[in-house]
């Protein structure tokens, strides 16, 4: 009995390992690592980022292509949401971005160093009004 309790508890660790964090927040900042350049003559990469509500969709785009390397991202629908990035390669003199194959997401372990998370955002009920004590 002892060692199945060992055990179980062993793989209840192991699992809790890889689990994702949920954040709940309105708001949040979203950072990455910058991508190098292809040729030092293309024009500074840009990124696209995204947010979806499931694991397989491509995702809703976040705004425009941005040459920062982190963004604030404001939530204003209730959900849960995994949050993406793809790089945008601009040769010299090219007006038409060429994308990364794939996509980076919060809820992938080796694009997270395996820290996989997630945000939740819930509208707050109202302030509880008109206290008083009861004799």
């Amino acid at each position: 009995m002892k060692k199945f309790a060992l055990i179980l508890g062993i793989l209840f660790l192991a699992s809790t390992g890889f689990a994702q964090t949920w954040y709940t927040a309105n708001q949040v900042t979203l950072a990455w690592d910058a991508v190098p350049k292809v040729l030092t003559t293309d024009q500074a990469n840009k990124y696209q980022v995204y947010s979806r509500n499931d694991l397989v969709s491509l995702g809703t785009k976040i705004g425009s292509e941005i040459t920062a390397t982190q963004l604030v991202i404001s939530f204003s629908t209730e959900g849960r949401y995994y949050l993406g990035v793809e790089s945008i390669r601009y040769p010299i003199g090219e007006t038409v971005g060429i994308p990364s194959l794939t996509k980076a997401w919060s809820n992938v372990a080796a694009d997270t160093n395996n820290s996989p998370f997630g945000v939740m955002f819930f509208t707050a009920p109202a302030q509880p009004s008109v206290l008083r004590l009861v004799p």
